[in-house]
Protein backbone atom coordinates (compact mmCIF):
# COMPACT_ATOMS: atom_id res chain seq x y z
CA UNK A 1 0.00 0.00 0.00
CA UNK A 2 1.30 3.46 -0.90
CA UNK A 3 2.21 5.51 2.18
CA UNK A 4 0.63 8.94 1.82
CA UNK A 5 2.14 11.02 4.60
CA UNK A 6 0.94 14.38 3.28
CA UNK A 7 -1.48 15.92 0.83
CA UNK A 8 -0.54 18.53 -1.74
CA UNK A 9 -2.70 21.55 -2.53
CA UNK A 10 -4.70 19.83 -5.27
CA UNK A 11 -5.38 16.82 -3.04
CA UNK A 12 -6.67 19.06 -0.26
CA UNK A 13 -8.85 21.05 -2.63
CA UNK A 14 -10.39 17.87 -4.06
CA UNK A 15 -11.16 16.56 -0.56
CA UNK A 16 -12.62 19.90 0.53
CA UNK A 17 -14.82 19.95 -2.57
CA UNK A 18 -16.20 16.50 -1.76
CA UNK A 19 -16.78 17.48 1.86
CA UNK A 20 -19.15 20.15 0.54
CA UNK A 21 -20.78 18.01 -2.14
CA UNK A 22 -19.81 14.33 -1.80
CA UNK A 23 -21.63 13.29 -4.98
CA UNK A 24 -20.57 16.18 -7.19
CA UNK A 25 -19.61 15.08 -10.69
CA UNK A 26 -15.95 15.25 -11.59
CA UNK A 27 -16.87 17.80 -14.26
CA UNK A 28 -18.36 20.03 -11.53
CA UNK A 29 -15.37 19.53 -9.25
CA UNK A 30 -12.89 20.19 -12.06
CA UNK A 31 -14.69 23.35 -13.17
CA UNK A 32 -14.61 24.82 -9.65
CA UNK A 33 -11.04 23.82 -8.89
CA UNK A 34 -9.67 24.73 -12.31
CA UNK A 35 -8.24 21.25 -12.95
CA UNK A 36 -9.00 18.58 -15.49
CA UNK A 37 -11.86 16.31 -14.29
CA UNK A 38 -9.70 13.26 -14.99
CA UNK A 39 -6.98 14.68 -12.74
CA UNK A 40 -9.47 15.32 -9.93
CA UNK A 41 -10.88 11.79 -10.24
CA UNK A 42 -7.40 10.24 -10.31
CA UNK A 43 -6.33 12.20 -7.21
CA UNK A 44 -9.41 11.03 -5.28
CA UNK A 45 -8.99 7.42 -6.39
CA UNK A 46 -5.38 7.40 -5.17
CA UNK A 47 -6.36 8.79 -1.75
CA UNK A 48 -9.36 6.47 -1.45
CA UNK A 49 -7.46 3.35 -2.43
CA UNK A 50 -4.77 4.15 0.14
CA UNK A 51 -7.43 4.47 2.87
CA UNK A 52 -6.47 8.10 3.43
CA UNK A 53 -9.90 9.42 2.44
CA UNK A 54 -13.37 7.93 2.20
CA UNK A 55 -17.05 8.78 1.92
CA UNK A 56 -19.63 6.89 3.92
CA UNK A 57 -23.32 7.34 4.71
CA UNK A 58 -25.74 6.97 7.59
CA UNK A 59 -29.25 7.96 8.60
CA UNK A 60 -28.85 11.53 9.56
CA UNK A 61 -27.88 13.44 11.40
CA UNK A 62 -26.48 11.30 14.20
CA UNK A 63 -28.58 11.72 17.32
CA UNK A 64 -31.59 13.19 15.52
CA UNK A 65 -33.23 9.87 14.62
CA UNK A 66 -32.91 8.32 18.09
CA UNK A 67 -31.07 8.70 21.40
CA UNK A 68 -27.31 9.27 21.40
CA UNK A 69 -24.78 9.17 24.20
CA UNK A 70 -21.11 9.74 24.84
CA UNK A 71 -19.84 6.87 26.97
CA UNK A 72 -16.66 6.89 29.07
CA UNK A 73 -15.12 3.51 29.89
CA UNK A 74 -12.44 2.70 32.45
CA UNK A 75 -10.90 -0.43 30.92
CA UNK A 76 -8.45 -1.42 33.67
CA UNK A 77 -5.61 -1.09 31.18
CA UNK A 78 -7.24 -3.05 28.33
CA UNK A 79 -8.59 -0.34 25.96
CA UNK A 80 -7.60 -2.01 22.68
CA UNK A 81 -9.01 -5.38 23.75
CA UNK A 82 -12.38 -3.78 24.53
CA UNK A 83 -12.24 -1.72 21.33
CA UNK A 84 -11.71 -4.88 19.27
CA UNK A 85 -14.85 -6.39 20.81
CA UNK A 86 -16.99 -3.32 20.09
CA UNK A 87 -15.69 -2.14 16.75
CA UNK A 88 -18.25 -4.05 14.65
CA UNK A 89 -21.26 -3.06 16.77
CA UNK A 90 -23.74 -1.02 14.67
CA UNK A 91 -24.72 0.96 17.78
CA UNK A 92 -21.15 2.16 18.34
CA UNK A 93 -20.41 4.98 15.88
CA UNK A 94 -17.04 6.13 17.20
CA UNK A 95 -14.36 4.64 19.46
CA UNK A 96 -11.50 6.77 20.78
CA UNK A 97 -8.68 5.52 23.00
CA UNK A 98 -7.87 8.48 25.23
CA UNK A 99 -5.63 9.89 27.92
CA UNK A 100 -6.90 11.42 31.14
CA UNK A 101 -9.75 10.26 33.33
CA UNK A 102 -11.11 7.65 30.94
CA UNK A 103 -9.52 5.00 28.71
CA UNK A 104 -12.19 4.91 26.01
CA UNK A 105 -14.78 7.36 24.70
CA UNK A 106 -17.60 5.88 22.63
CA UNK A 107 -20.31 7.62 20.65
CA UNK A 108 -23.37 5.38 20.84
CA UNK A 109 -26.59 5.76 18.85
CA UNK A 110 -29.73 3.61 18.99
CA UNK A 111 -33.25 3.62 17.63
CA UNK A 112 -35.01 3.84 20.99
CA UNK A 113 -34.08 4.66 24.57
CA UNK A 114 -34.80 1.06 25.58
CA UNK A 115 -32.27 -0.10 22.97
CA UNK A 116 -29.68 2.32 24.31
CA UNK A 117 -30.29 1.12 27.87
CA UNK A 118 -29.91 -2.51 26.81
CA UNK A 119 -26.68 -1.74 24.98
CA UNK A 120 -25.19 0.08 27.97
CA UNK A 121 -26.24 -2.49 30.56
CA UNK A 122 -26.09 -5.79 28.72
CA UNK A 123 -23.42 -5.20 26.08
CA UNK A 124 -20.97 -2.77 27.69
CA UNK A 125 -21.71 -3.64 31.30
CA UNK A 126 -20.89 -7.32 30.90
CA UNK A 127 -17.55 -6.98 29.05
CA UNK A 128 -14.42 -8.28 30.73
CA UNK A 129 -12.06 -5.60 32.08
CA UNK A 130 -14.72 -2.86 32.17
CA UNK A 131 -14.22 -1.33 35.59
CA UNK A 132 -16.50 1.71 35.26
CA UNK A 133 -18.91 3.23 32.73
CA UNK A 134 -20.08 6.85 32.72
CA UNK A 135 -22.83 7.78 30.28
CA UNK A 136 -23.59 11.29 29.03
CA UNK A 137 -26.96 11.42 27.27
CA UNK A 138 -27.08 13.94 24.42
CA UNK A 139 -30.06 16.28 24.47
CA UNK A 140 -28.99 18.08 21.30
CA UNK A 141 -26.37 17.58 18.60
CA UNK A 142 -25.06 21.03 17.70
CA UNK A 143 -22.55 19.81 15.13
CA UNK A 144 -20.87 16.53 14.21
CA UNK A 145 -17.89 15.32 12.24
CA UNK A 146 -19.73 15.29 8.92
CA UNK A 147 -19.85 19.10 9.10
CA UNK A 148 -16.10 19.60 9.61
CA UNK A 149 -14.23 21.10 6.66
CA UNK A 150 -10.73 21.68 5.41
CA UNK A 151 -9.91 25.32 4.65
CA UNK A 152 -8.56 24.90 1.13
CA UNK A 153 -11.26 26.54 -1.01
CA UNK A 154 -12.30 30.16 -1.26
CA UNK A 155 -15.77 31.28 -0.22
CA UNK A 156 -16.70 31.70 -3.89
CA UNK A 157 -15.55 28.18 -4.76
CA UNK A 158 -17.50 26.73 -1.85
CA UNK A 159 -20.61 28.61 -2.94
CA UNK A 160 -20.32 27.22 -6.48
CA UNK A 161 -20.16 23.66 -5.14
CA UNK A 162 -23.18 24.21 -2.89
CA UNK A 163 -25.23 25.20 -5.94
CA UNK A 164 -25.41 21.51 -6.85
CA UNK A 165 -26.29 20.25 -3.35
CA UNK A 166 -30.01 19.36 -3.02
CA UNK A 167 -31.61 21.77 -0.52
CA UNK A 168 -32.95 20.10 2.62
CA UNK A 169 -36.68 20.46 3.19
CA UNK A 170 -36.99 20.81 6.98
CA UNK A 171 -40.76 20.30 6.76
CA UNK A 172 -40.31 16.59 6.03
CA UNK A 173 -41.03 14.57 9.16
CA UNK A 174 -38.70 11.67 10.09
CA UNK A 175 -40.00 8.21 9.21
CA UNK A 176 -38.78 4.66 8.87
CA UNK A 177 -36.74 3.90 5.79
CA UNK A 178 -38.42 1.73 3.21
CA UNK A 179 -36.84 -1.50 2.02
CA UNK A 180 -35.69 0.20 -1.17
CA UNK A 181 -34.16 3.08 0.77
CA UNK A 182 -32.30 0.68 3.04
CA UNK A 183 -30.93 -1.18 0.03
CA UNK A 184 -29.60 2.07 -1.45
CA UNK A 185 -28.22 3.16 1.93
CA UNK A 186 -26.30 -0.13 2.20
CA UNK A 187 -24.45 0.70 -1.01
CA UNK A 188 -23.73 4.28 0.03
CA UNK A 189 -22.32 3.12 3.37
CA UNK A 190 -19.58 1.30 1.48
CA UNK A 191 -18.95 4.14 -1.00
CA UNK A 192 -20.84 7.41 -0.82
CA UNK A 193 -19.76 8.18 -4.39
CA UNK A 194 -20.93 4.88 -5.85
CA UNK A 195 -22.53 5.44 -9.24
CA UNK A 196 -26.26 5.17 -9.73
CA UNK A 197 -25.65 2.09 -11.90
CA UNK A 198 -23.56 0.38 -9.22
CA UNK A 199 -26.12 1.20 -6.53
CA UNK A 200 -28.92 -0.10 -8.76
CA UNK A 201 -27.08 -3.37 -9.43
CA UNK A 202 -26.45 -3.88 -5.73
CA UNK A 203 -30.01 -3.02 -4.68
CA UNK A 204 -31.72 -4.81 -7.57
CA UNK A 205 -33.49 -1.62 -8.64
CA UNK A 206 -33.85 0.51 -11.75
CA UNK A 207 -31.13 3.22 -12.00
CA UNK A 208 -33.75 5.96 -12.36
CA UNK A 209 -35.45 4.72 -9.20
CA UNK A 210 -32.13 4.77 -7.36
CA UNK A 211 -31.41 8.31 -8.53
CA UNK A 212 -34.81 9.44 -7.24
CA UNK A 213 -34.31 7.68 -3.90
CA UNK A 214 -30.90 9.26 -3.30
CA UNK A 215 -32.26 12.69 -4.19
CA UNK A 216 -35.25 12.28 -1.89
CA UNK A 217 -33.13 10.98 1.01
CA UNK A 218 -30.83 13.98 0.74
CA UNK A 219 -33.63 16.51 0.35
CA UNK A 220 -35.49 15.11 3.33
CA UNK A 221 -32.38 15.42 5.49
CA UNK A 222 -32.59 11.71 6.39
CA UNK A 223 -29.27 10.84 4.77
CA UNK A 224 -25.80 12.14 5.66
CA UNK A 225 -22.92 11.63 3.26
CA UNK A 226 -19.68 12.09 5.20
CA UNK A 227 -16.34 12.77 3.52
CA UNK A 228 -13.45 11.97 5.85
CA UNK A 229 -9.67 11.76 5.86
CA UNK A 230 -6.86 10.61 8.10
CA UNK A 231 -6.24 13.08 10.89
CA UNK A 232 -2.49 12.66 10.40
CA UNK A 233 -2.62 14.24 6.92
CA UNK A 234 -5.39 16.76 7.58
CA UNK A 235 -3.17 19.47 9.06
CA UNK A 236 -4.94 18.98 12.41
CA UNK A 237 -3.41 15.73 13.73
CA UNK A 238 -4.16 16.29 17.43
CA UNK A 239 -7.61 15.04 18.49
CA UNK A 240 -9.04 15.97 21.89
CA UNK A 241 -12.31 15.99 23.85
CA UNK A 242 -13.33 18.81 26.19
CA UNK A 243 -15.92 18.59 28.98
CA UNK A 244 -17.54 21.97 29.67
CA UNK A 245 -19.92 23.38 32.22
CA UNK A 246 -22.16 26.16 30.92
CA UNK A 247 -25.08 27.87 32.69
CA UNK A 248 -28.27 26.25 31.44
CA UNK A 249 -29.67 29.62 30.41
CA UNK A 250 -26.64 30.24 28.16
CA UNK A 251 -26.08 26.74 26.72
CA UNK A 252 -28.35 27.21 23.71
CA UNK A 253 -26.51 30.36 22.64
CA UNK A 254 -22.94 29.36 23.55
CA UNK A 255 -23.03 25.87 22.00
CA UNK A 256 -23.54 27.13 18.40
CA UNK A 257 -20.72 29.66 18.93
CA UNK A 258 -18.42 26.81 19.91
CA UNK A 259 -19.56 24.80 16.89
CA UNK A 260 -18.55 27.65 14.57
CA UNK A 261 -14.87 27.46 15.58
CA UNK A 262 -12.79 25.85 12.77
CA UNK A 263 -11.14 23.38 15.17
CA UNK A 264 -14.44 21.99 16.42
CA UNK A 265 -15.73 18.70 15.00
CA UNK A 266 -18.46 17.73 17.47
CA UNK A 267 -20.51 19.69 19.99
CA UNK A 268 -23.09 17.88 22.12
CA UNK A 269 -25.44 19.34 24.70
CA UNK A 270 -25.64 16.85 27.53
CA UNK A 271 -28.08 16.06 30.33
CA UNK A 272 -25.59 16.25 33.20
CA UNK A 273 -23.29 18.53 35.19
CA UNK A 274 -20.81 18.75 32.27
CA UNK A 275 -23.56 19.89 29.97
CA UNK A 276 -21.53 20.60 26.81
CA UNK A 277 -18.97 18.13 25.44
CA UNK A 278 -16.97 18.81 22.31
CA UNK A 279 -14.36 17.13 20.12
CA UNK A 280 -11.65 19.12 18.37
CA UNK A 281 -8.83 18.62 15.89
CA UNK A 282 -5.76 20.77 16.55
CA UNK A 283 -2.44 21.43 14.83
CA UNK A 284 -0.16 20.88 17.84
CA UNK A 285 -0.45 19.40 21.31
CA UNK A 286 0.22 22.83 22.82
CA UNK A 287 -2.95 24.07 21.09
CA UNK A 288 -5.00 22.17 23.68
CA UNK A 289 -4.05 24.77 26.27
CA UNK A 290 -4.29 27.64 23.78
CA UNK A 291 -7.82 26.67 22.79
CA UNK A 292 -8.83 26.42 26.45
CA UNK A 293 -7.48 29.91 27.11
CA UNK A 294 -9.23 31.32 24.03
CA UNK A 295 -12.59 29.81 24.99
CA UNK A 296 -12.37 30.97 28.59
CA UNK A 297 -11.38 34.50 27.55
CA UNK A 298 -14.05 34.87 24.85
CA UNK A 299 -16.88 32.95 26.56
CA UNK A 300 -16.80 34.03 30.17
CA UNK A 301 -19.66 31.74 31.22
CA UNK A 302 -17.83 28.60 30.05
CA UNK A 303 -15.92 26.49 32.57
CA UNK A 304 -13.67 23.78 31.12
CA UNK A 305 -13.93 20.95 33.63
CA UNK A 306 -11.83 18.24 31.98
CA UNK A 307 -10.12 17.25 28.78
CA UNK A 308 -8.74 14.09 27.13
CA UNK A 309 -6.32 13.77 24.24
CA UNK A 310 -7.13 10.94 21.83
CA UNK A 311 -4.26 8.48 21.54
CA UNK A 312 -5.88 6.47 18.76
CA UNK A 313 -9.23 6.38 16.99
CA UNK A 314 -10.24 2.83 16.11
CA UNK A 315 -13.61 3.77 14.63
CA UNK A 316 -15.03 7.05 13.34
CA UNK A 317 -18.52 7.60 11.98
CA UNK A 318 -19.01 3.88 11.40
CA UNK A 319 -15.65 3.38 9.69
CA UNK A 320 -13.08 1.03 11.26
CA UNK A 321 -9.54 2.48 11.21
CA UNK A 322 -6.09 0.94 11.46
CA UNK A 323 -3.37 2.14 13.84
CA UNK A 324 -2.40 4.96 11.43
CA UNK A 325 -5.96 6.18 10.94
CA UNK A 326 -6.53 4.60 7.53
CA UNK A 327 -9.93 3.20 6.61
CA UNK A 328 -10.14 -0.57 6.88
CA UNK A 329 -13.86 -1.26 6.43
CA UNK A 330 -17.30 0.21 7.00
CA UNK A 331 -19.81 -0.93 9.61
CA UNK A 332 -23.40 0.15 8.86
CA UNK A 333 -24.73 2.14 11.81
CA UNK A 334 -28.08 1.26 13.32
CA UNK A 335 -30.67 2.96 11.07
Amino acid sequence: MQDLTSLDDIDRRVVHALQINPRASWAQVGAVLGVDPVTAARRWARLRDDGTTWITAYVAPLGNQGPAALVEIDSAGHPLEISDRLVDDPQCATIDVTSGGRDLLLTVTCREMADLTDYLLHRLGTLDHVRAIRTHLATRVITEGANWRLTSLTDAEQARLREHVPPVDRRVRPRELTGEERAVLAGLVIDGRASTTDLADRAGLNPRRVRDLVRDLLRSGRLTLRTELRAAVSGWPIHAWFFLRVPASAATTISPRLGALPEIRTVLQIAGPNNVIMAVWLRELSDVSRLEAAIESQLRDVQIVDRSVVLRSTKRGGVVLDRTGRRLRNVPLEA
